[in-house]
Order: structure tokens, then C-alpha cells, then sequence
């Protein structure tokens, strides 16, 4: 067997950690599910490692796969089993792991200007990158048309890859402070709210304003902060049961885009 694959696997290695990602351009993606939402989404893929059992005895969905990266010419290796076990750290999602390019982001204020009525999530220190990428499926699934990272969110991290699902090819993201993204949103009125465990507008009474709505979502641990709060047009509360003090981030985020597509619907 060649080892033509080690520089890739030190390449994919490399794109564990947020400085790694930074400095090669690179994530990387694992299992047959995202390779296929990948290869439909047309997106830059580099290289793919494979096990030798997935090449030795793939199903049909796993030689579709194959097939597809043959066509785009996108070079694959088969590698050690072993190899393949260590990366994944035993996740059994498909034995493939593939080196993807950093989607280059939209510039923020061409994306504004070009969406009149946006909905926009704003993930502020989410630093659970399994909840990120929940955050990113959500926001697909419920018509938000851009996600934004800030602090401590980071929607190419594995972990935020693997449970978005694919969604993180279908939705435009964007990583940037929150002055950059105030500045931005400046010339349009974009309505801005922000959820809070309590003392907040109880959601039901929410009402939207015609320019679109940017939705800002905090920390799993400490919320939006003070300084941020006060610089939105509404803080909104989800009503909970009693002895209940908060929905976890993922769920919180769905029931609010939830509300605000219905709410977009009825005033058509």
C-alpha cells in the first residue's frame, strides 16, 4: 500500500483544532452521509482518506460515493483500518474522512443588501461545537438565511461538522465580532432580538418588523451578556413550566425561528 496518504492524514490531523483550521484553509468532513451532502453541494473537497474495508466491501450507497469522487476527480486513498479507527475515534459513520477548503464567507454587507428581509442567527460564545452545529441544521430547517459566529462559536469544528449534517453546505456563514456585525446591520432595519431565561418579552407577544429579524443566541452556561442585551430592540423569553429555568440552546433556537417563520406566514 502507498503512503502517499500520510501528508493528508496530517493535513486532516491539523484541521482538529481552530488554529489548524486557520492557518491551512482546511476542514474536514467524516462518513458517507456528509460525503454525499458534500458532493451535492458541490463543495471543495481536496482529498479523501478511506478503510480498507470500505473499499474492499462497500454497500451501493458507499460506491455511489466512490463513483462521484471518481467523476469529480477528487482523489481518495484507502488507508489502514486501524488509521481510519484512531481518527474517528470509533464512530462508526462510514470508513471515509475527507479534507474539505474553508468556504470563503460572504462579505456581510453584499449578503444584507442582497436579502430585504432577512432572519439571521447569531450564535454569541456557543461553545459547545455540538450545539453549534445543532444550531446550524436548525436554522436551515426553519428558513434562516445566514449564520453568523461569534466568540466562541466555531461551526468548523468536527464535532459542530458532524451534527450539522450537512446543513453548514447548504447555509452561507460568517465569522466576525460583534462591532463588525452592529456595523453591518446598521444601514438596514433589521429588527434585533435576543433570548433570555427570564424578564424577557414572553415570545407569543412578539412582534416582527418588516426588515427582517437577527436573532441572537448566548453561551449554554452564562446567555447573551449585559452589554450585548442592551444594545438589541427586544429581549424575548420562552414561557416555560415552573421550576424549569431555561431550554437548552439548540431547542431555544428552534422554538424562536419556529415562531418567527409562523409569524411570517401569517402576514401573507
Amino acid at each position: 500500500m502507498s503512503n502517499s496518504w500520510q501528508p493528508i492524514l496530517a493535513m486532516i490531523q491539523r484541521t482538529a483544532t481552530a488554529k489548524g483550521r486557520a492557518a491551512s484553509g482546511y476542514f474536514s468532513i467524516e462518513g458517507t452521509r456528509l460525503h454525499e451532502r458534500a458532493l451535492r453541494a458541490d463543495a471543495s473537497i481536496t482529498a479523501v482518506l478511506t478503510s480498507q474495508t470500505f473499499i474492499n466491501n462497500p454497500s451501493a450507497r458507499e460506491t455511489a460515493v466512490l463513483q462521484q469522487l471518481t467523476e469529480q476527480n477528487i482523489p481518495y486513498h484507502p488507508i489502514p483500518d486501524a488509521e481510519i479507527t484512531k481518527l474517528t475515534q470509533g464512530r462508526r459513520l462510514g470508513g471515509l474522512i475527507g479534507l474539505v477548503r474553508l468556504p470563503a464567507p460572504p462579505q456581510l454587507a453584499n449578503w444584507l443588501a442582497a436579502h430585504p428581509t432577512p432572519t439571521i442567527l447569531v450564535a454569541v460564545d456557543v461553545v459547545d461545537p455540538g450545539n453549534v452545529g445543532g444550531m446550524i441544521r436548525t436554522a436551515h430547517a426553519l428558513g434562516a438565511g445566514l449564520f453568523v459566529a461569534v466568540g466562541g462559536s466555531d461551526p468548523f469544528h468536527p464535532r459542530a461538522v458532524r451534527t450539522s449534517m450537512g446543513s453548514l453546505f447548504k447555509l452561507p456563514i460568517v465569522t466576525t465580532t460583534l462591532p463588525t456585525l452592529f456595523e453591518a446591520l446598521r444601514p438596514f432595519s433589521i429588527q434585533t432580538i435576543g433570548a433570555v431565561a427570564e424578564n424577557g418579552l414572553p415570545l407569543p407577544q412578539l412582534n416582527v418588523s418588516g426588515g427582517g429579524t437577527a436573532v441572537f443566541m448566548g453561551s449554554e452556561y452564562w446567555g447573551l451578556p449585559n452589554a450585548l442585551l442592551n444594545q438589541l430592540d427586544q429581549q424575548i423569553t420562552i414561557p416555560m413550566n415552573p421550576g424549569i429555568d431555561s431550554f437548552s440552546v439548540n431547542a431555544a433556537t428552534a422554538i424562536v425561528l419556529y415562531e418567527l417563520q409562523r409569524l411570517a406566514s401569517s402576514t401573507l
